[in-house]
């Protein structure tokens, strides 16, 4: 019998992978020595056909997150002595779709109850936000068109995907978007596959640098370790600015057919504080794919709470099933707002 060309064979081992992401949703795992024999126009066809799957996988997602920040003295571009710890947060979030709901437990350095706690999900269809804000003394609610700004403390998010506050910043998405800026080397450190992208923060208007991902084919090309480094002039001169992000996953998970970081370290440098270092300590502590219902997506306003519709531009008291109760007032400049807006 005839012999298939090594050529032959691995295209159409990429066709049968782009086949299994797509319709059988099955984990997808094979040997850089494999994806190494592959040519320059398959190999990134299979990336994008893996990073794509991330995005459509994280459209129904729930996980709960621990995320601890400490402030190091810059040594080097490396953390140094610690000055101080940020508050400690607990996030569970749903997603199905592009809507979600995000909670957040807040806990102050050194404590161990929460003190503060905020709930957020977003409609994606009728890009209506429903929001309340909770502390030992007061409680909000909100009706509004926006995201609470709170998802940017949720760093574990930026693994997924979504718009605010800048698509961008979501990782994947980012990647997908330079596909024209492909540089793939292979092997690296004899397991790895090197990834390389322009690096255009969402602020900027053109490319100052670039990032570098380290990318684990056995774990359907997740990125364990990444690089990402920008400068720049101002136009009108002035001092140079930069700024440099780090990451490294120390632990996986495999959920659903995707794997998933669950535990990682984020370190991000930048010119307007160049003496520190801000580290980012992430921990899934669960997550799982495929059972989030829209219910999940609920976000209850409680009995007592002042709540600030903004788009009826009304402001109200709710009863046991959050609903108003007494005067429905118009909004005025001494309305009470979400604190967490």
């Amino acid at each position: 019998m005839k012999q298939r060309p090594v050529f032959f064979t691995f295209i159409m081992t990429v066709s049968l992978l782009s086949s299994i992401l797509i319709e059988a949703a099955e984990p997808v795992s094979m040997s850089i020595a494999e994806f190494s024999q592959l040519d320059k126009a398959a190999q990134k066809s299979l990336l994008l056909n893996v990073f794509q799957r991330r995005l459509e996988h994280s459209k129904n997602l729930a996980y709960e997150v621990d995320l601890d920040l400490f402030i190091h003295e810059n040594q080097d571009e490396q953390p140094g002595k610690l000055r101080s710890s940020g508050p400690f947060r607990r996030c569970r979030e749903w997603r199905l779709g592009n809507s979600y709901r995000m909670d957040s437990d807040m806990f102050r350095p050194q404590d161990k109850q929460a003190s503060q706690w905020i709930s957020d999900g977003f409609d994606g269809k009728k890009r209506v936000s429903r929001s309340t804000f909770t502390d030992k003394t007061h409680k909000y609610g909100r009706i509004d068109t926006i995201h609470d700004t709170l998802l940017r403390d949720n760093h574990f998010l930026f693994w997924l995907s979504g718009e605010y506050p800048s698509q961008e910043i979501y990782l994947f998405q980012d990647i997908i978007k330079h596909k024209d800026d492909f540089d793939i080397q292979t092997p690296v450190d004899d397991k790895f596959v090197e990834l390389t992208i322009d690096y255009q923060p969402s602020w900027t208007r053109k490319p100052g640098g670039k990032r570098v991902f380290l990318l684990d084919p056995n774990k359907g090309f997740l990125p364990v370790r990444g690089i990402s480094r920008w400068e720049a002039m101002p136009a009108n001169g002035g001092q140079r600015q930069w700024r440099i992000e780090r990451f490294v996953v120390s632990e996986s998970k495999l959920t659903g057919d995707v794997w998933m970081p669950i535990q990682l370290r984020e370190e991000i440098l930048a010119s307007p504080a160049p003496k520190t270092i801000a580290v980012h300590e992430i921990k899934v502590t669960h997550i799982e794919h495929g059972k989030v219902k829209p219910s999940d997506l609920v976000v209850p306003f409680t009995e007592g709470m002042t709540i600030v519709d903004a788009i009826k531009g009304v402001t109200y008291v709710t009863d046991e099933d959050g609903k108003p109760v007494g005067p429905v007032k118009p909004l005025s400049n001494g309305s009470p707002v979400n604190t967490s807006k």
